[in-house]
């Protein structure tokens, strides 16, 4: 689970036990965290460019360029 949907929960059990929100508004709202945040890497992965597409990656430095000192990103 990421950060965000950890985050919901424990906010929305204060709120549980601080009686700002009923049983059935917390319920809803933790399904609500737990399908977001487990549609959010398939979601990523459809829409998103892929890292480990060369082109992705090309422009980055390798690592024997950092252990030369000379890890400028490489620019067209």
């Amino acid at each position: 689970m990421n950060a965000r949907g950890i985050t919901e929960i424990v906010v929305l059990s204060a709120g549980l036990g601080a009686g700002l929100i009923n049983a059935g508004a917390f319920t809803v709202l933790v399904m609500m965290a737990l399908v977001t945040t487990m549609m959010t890497l398939p979601l990523l992965r459809l829409l998103g460019p892929s890292v480990r597409e060369p082109s992705a990656t090309a422009q980055l430095p390798t690592g024997d360029e950092y252990a030369s000192g000379d890890a400028r990103t490489r620019l067209p």
